[in-house]
């Protein structure tokens, strides 16, 4: 089975019922705020607004897209989260802190809305790392949430940095996973895509951003210090599955100045990692992940309502699976992993 020759019907989409954990909320705050975002660090817009029209409103409207979207796909629930830059574009420090919370009661009160439909994924400000770990356990301990997401680095800082290590510390203590979403590459790294802006966003600049960043969290001893830790990457792990052997010969080889650490670097992606779904993918790579990271480790996520959910919905039921393995995928693996 090549993965190409099976064409889903609604019906069987419907009949294999979904948890999707990377989807996107938002209101006119977050929209402005990527717009002032975008102004203040000078970053073009790398996704061309008219190709993804249809998304704005999908983002905000619950009851006309989202809902009836979901029944018609079998998504019996999302998890939700606000989108990029989220609470990781606000330049104050304080008003990043107390946006965070609010930002995360709305969340709330739309999952109070719909009973059994939605659970959340919490904004966190890390541009203070202590009231980022304190967001996190009110969050989880008061909202109910599943988790966090964090839009990629903070002005620039990585999630391997000392200061953000009580981050990892609460994630692990409350037994909570981390998901690290995409995000702009820095200034320095942009250069390498100059005269090439049809490589920037989601064709290669964000899951080598985001990638990267995965790897300097593992090479920085965070897994080791926190071993119960987990961190999940979207768009099937960024790539990493698929260079785990050159990973781990690279390291062998590589001048650490005197950096050590207690696994492999695949080892690490195999024990502290979760992989999803999101965006659209062929077939045979989520074949791939699977084989790498384990049938346990990849969780099925849409990337609403960035992704057409028809599109999204057909890469998963095409590809050749047992039975066991998708009922995994689709949803016992999410409920495993967030304690739904």
């Amino acid at each position: 089975m090549d993965g190409k020759s099976i064409i889903c019907s609604t019906d069987a989409m419907q009949k294999t019922g979904k948890i999707a954990i990377e989807e996107h909320w938002g209101n006119q705050e977050l929209n402005d705020l990527r717009t002032e975002w975008g102004k203040r660090t000078g970053y073009a817009v790398t996704v061309d607004p008219k190709a993804i029209a249809y998304s704005f409103p999908r983002m905000l409207d619950f009851d006309k897209f989202r809902l009836p979207s979901m029944d018609e796909f079998g998504i019996t629930m999302q998890v939700i989260s606000t989108g990029s830059p989220g609470v990781q574009g606000y330049a104050d420090t304080r008003k990043a802190i107390s946006r965070a919370k609010a930002l995360n009661d709305a969340q709330a009160e739309i999952i109070h809305k719909y009973p059994g439909r939605f659970a959340g994924f919490a904004g966190l400000p890390t541009q203070d790392p202590k009231a980022a770990a304190d967001e996190l356990d009110r969050a989880v301990k008061q909202l109910g949430f599943k988790g966090a997401m964090i839009q990629g680095s903070t002005n620039w800082e990585y999630l391997d940095e000392n200061k953000y290590w009580v981050i990892w510390e609460k994630a692990e203590a409350l037994e909570v996973p981390i998901y690290l979403h995409v995000q702009e590459p820095s200034f320095a790294t942009a250069k390498l895509y100059e005269g090439h802006p049809e490589l920037t966003g989601a064709t290669w600049a964000w899951g080598v951003e985001t990638a990267t960043h995965a790897l300097r969290i593992i090479n920085s001893g965070v897994f080791d210090a926190f071993p119960k830790a987990t961190l999940i990457l979207g768009h099937l792990g960024e790539a990493l599955p698929y260079l785990l052997g050159r990973l781990d010969e690279g390291f062998f080889m590589a001048a650490k100045s005197g950096r050590k650490l207690n696994k492999a670097l695949s080892e690490y992606i195999r024990s502290n990692l979760l992989a999803t779904t999101s965006g659209l993918y062929r077939p045979e790579t989520l074949l791939c992940a699977i084989t790498a990271m384990g049938e346990d480790r990849i969780l099925y996520a849409m990337d609403y309502p960035f992704v057409e959910p028809k599109a999204s919905v057909d890469c998963f039921m095409r590809t050749p699976l047992t039975d066991e393995v998708r009922e995994k995928i689709s949803h016992l693996n999410a409920e495993k992993w967030l304690k739904l």
